[in-house]
Parts: C-alpha cells; structure tokens; sequence
C-alpha cells in the first residue's frame, strides 16, 4: 500500500477546508460483492466560484488502496469542471467567432436530432447554430498539431450556467482525474470511446457477439461475487477498434430481483471485461440506497418515459418495472460465440496507447480536445483533473428527452458491421438501464 500517496490524497477530506467534507464508507449486506466503496460529502463550491459542485460521487476497488483513489479521484473529477477563468471566455456566435480563430463547427459537435426539439418545444434546450451567441472556451486538438480550438464551454464545465441560451444538458463523459497525468488522459479518451459505443448498442439494438464465459472468467466472477448471478458480456469495440464491453448482470438481492449494466474500454479485451465486472459490482449497494431515496420522493416510474430526468431515475427505473425487461431478450437470448485472451498482457505504454487512439480519430477526420481544468488545491493533495471532449462521438444522456440522438454515426456505423440501421424513429424507444 502507497501510504505517502494515500495521506497526500487525504488532504482533500476536511470538514474546514477540503473538497471533501466527509468520506464515507458504503454499508453492504452479506451476499453483496466482495467490493468496497465510498461515497463522499461534497464542499459547497458556491463560496469559491461561480458554480455548484454538482452530483454525487463514490468509488469503488477491491481494496482499500484502489478504493480511496477511486472515490477521491472520481470527486477531482466533479469538483475541478465547477471552475473556469472567465478571461478565456469569448461570447459570441460561431460565424462571428470564426473570423479571427479556429472552432468547431456546429455541424461537427453531436448533440440532438431535429425531431427532438420538435417534440420537447417547451422545454429549455436551444438548438446549436452558427448563429448562437453563447460562450466559447479554447481547448487544444490533439490530433491537429495541438492548434488551439475553440469549443462551446457548455460542453466542457460542469455544470456552466453563464450563458442565457443552453445548447445541452450537462454530462460528464470524458472527464477524468488521476495522479498520473497520462492515465487521466487516457481514461477520459476510454470513456468518451465506451460511452459512443454503448449508446450505439443499445439504441441500435445491435446484438454484438457475446463472450463466451470461460472457466477463467467465471472463476474471477466467483471470487468476487458469492451470489449466484446470470452474467453476459458483449463485445461492442466497432469501427474505433480500441476494445469495448458491455455487461448485463440479473441476480438476486435482499431489496428483491434487479438487472444491472456496465461498460467500459480499455487497451485490452480482458482488461475492459474485468472493468466491467467491477462496475456491476458496486450497484447492489447503489442500488440499495437508490431504492430508498426513490421510496422517500414517493417516485413511481410510469411508461411516460419523459419523466426519466436523471441517471437515479434510470437506476431505479428497472428495479421498479420488472414487466419491462424483456428489453434485454434480444441480447439475453444472443448464443455465446466469442472466444477473448482474458489475460492478455497490455503492450503498450500509457503514452503510446493514447498515440494509438490519436491515430484511430484521425484517419476518421475527429477532433479530440483537451482542457487542462486542474485547480492548485487538486495538485496539491496529487491529481491531475483534464477533460476530453470528442464532438463527433455520441455521448450518454441522463435526461430520456434529449438522448444525444442528433450524431451521424448513430446512423451510420451500424451498417458497416451488417447490423441494421434504424432511422430515428425506430430506434430502441425504452430508457437505457446506466447508473
């Protein structure tokens, strides 16, 4: 155990000066996952900046080692995009903006589908066109000679409640902090890509080809889980081709039967599986305490699906609507066919597996922008806190209505794998089942 980067770490816990009020420690039941996990009381960042420390977060790991780095990093990651210098900000429309410097053009950034706002006229998301004034933040591509581009700022603080217009509802894909400065790009790079390829899967319908669970892997599943659970894992790495899984889990628990999902990516296959196994993993004490919130705000999940404002609601909203899960039949159903190297050894450093995705996302034309949003008082306690931000990839919606539905490779990537392609109208109309 790193106790010197633990203490330092710690520095971030106090109830007078740290960004952390408390820390604590998340109850679990007997047949829960040999998982820890915490869970945090936030500062209020009111009283430093502009912006509200927004959501909650936690971490998990399998020790306590990993599990402090987990939840004190995922709170950087929260804590550090409440901030911005306002001296960068440039408020002006995209065609006046781009006169004297380089942006990304409205039509490049993947947000909403023109149906949607058809749909939601009353509600206050306005459409993003050149013609928009709002506020813009420069970021650097690091797949264009790292020129700097400009970037709506809404798309990278969270949240940023500074312009009068909002073109999205915040989300946190692609923010990442660590103690490594290249593990912290590279984990946002694998959330951005995990996020795209997900929605892909989900609101496609695409029946990727499902990992055949091995004796090695149910062995690790078994050491970790001593419930007895229906597990299945796909391989969703598409044209991206940096390895993706998604996991669904239906099993067991004191607060009754519940499904629960995870996915990830990273530079292996086995790697990725093992990351999503962990995700699963900390939903049944989430799911616990999800259960009981919901319970308080009497909250009843009905089949106006509009009413789904936030990823608690899709958390709770499969473990209340039991007749509802025969939306998973059609991967519950798919006949295992992959075989994966679960050990496979990662061969690449952190810096030349982040050159590799850079390469992927300039053969297909992408931007990948970079913020350095760290604050002194991260640094100070050992993490680094960036945001990626990747216009042309599909992010993941907590609010039902506006589901980022508005990218080109929702429509596209489907059908170069042979699967088929919906229009918008036929795409998976139930809620997706993210925590």
């Amino acid at each position: 155990m790193n106790y010197s980067f633990i203490n330092k770490s710690l520095n971030a816990v106090s109830t007078e000066l740290g960004i952390l009020y408390h820390l604590v420690s998340s109850p679990s039941c007997a047949q829960d996952p040999k998982i820890l996990g915490y869970g945090i009381w936030p500062c209020n960042t009111v009283y430093l900046g502009p912006e509200k420390f927004e959501g909650r977060s936690s971490g998990c790991g399998y020790d306590q080692e990993g599990c402090l780095f987990s939840t004190i990093g995922e709170s950087a990651e929260r804590y550090a995009p409440t901030f911005y210098d306002s001296k960068e900000l440039v408020f002006a429309s995209y065609n006046e903006l781009s006169i004297e410097k380089e942006a990304i053009h409205p039509n490049q950034i993947a947000l909403f589908h023109d149906k949607q706002f058809d749909s939601n006229n009353n509600q206050k998301i306005t459409k993003l066109t050149p013609d928009l004034k709002i506020s813009w933040v420069p970021t650097v591509d690091l797949v264009n000679n790292r020129k700097i581009t400009y970037v709506p700022a809404q798309l990278i603080f969270l949240p940023f409640t500074k312009d009068n217009k909002w073109i999205t509802y915040n989300t946190s894909t692609g923010l990442a902090a660590h103690i490594n400065y290249h593990k912290a790009i590279l984990n946002a790079i694998f959330e951005c890509i995990e996020r795209d390829s997900f929605v892909l899967t989900w609101m496609q319908k695409i029946a990727a080809p499902k990992i055949i669970i091995s004796e090695d892997i149910q062995q690790y599943i078994n050491e970790r889980f001593t419930a007895k659970c229906e597990w299945h894992f796909f391989d969703i790495t598409y044209d991206l081709e940096i390895p993706t899984v998604f996991g669904i889990c239906f099993g067991e628990a004191d607060y009754g039967s519940f499904v629960a999902v995870g996915s990830s990516t990273r530079a292996t296959i086995g790697e990725a599986l093992k990351k999503v196994i962990l995700e699963i993993g900390q939903t049944a004490p989430y799911f616990r305490y999800v259960l009981g919130k919901k319970k308080e705000e009497n909250w009843i999940p009905t089949n106006d699906f509009s009413k789904i404002k936030n990823f608690e609601d899709h958390s709770a909203f499969y473990l209340k609507r039991h007749d509802l899960w025969h939306v998973f039949d059609d991967w519950r159903n798919i006949v295992p066919s992959k075989h994966i190297d679960f050990h496979q050894k990662q061969e690449l450093s952190d810096v030349e597996q982040i050159l590799r995705c850079l390469r992927v996302f300039k053969t297909k034309g992408y931007n990948v922008l970079f913020k350095d949003i760290t604050t002194p008082d991260i640094r100070q306690f050992g993490y680094y806190s960036i945001k990626i931000y990747i216009p042309q990839l599909i992010q993941m919606g907590g609010s039902y209505s506006w589901y980022f539905l508005g990218s080109q490779r929702l429509y596209t990537v489907p059908k170069q794998f042979g699967y088929t392609c919906n229009g918008f109208e036929n795409l998976n109309h139930y809620p997706h089942p993210f925590p």
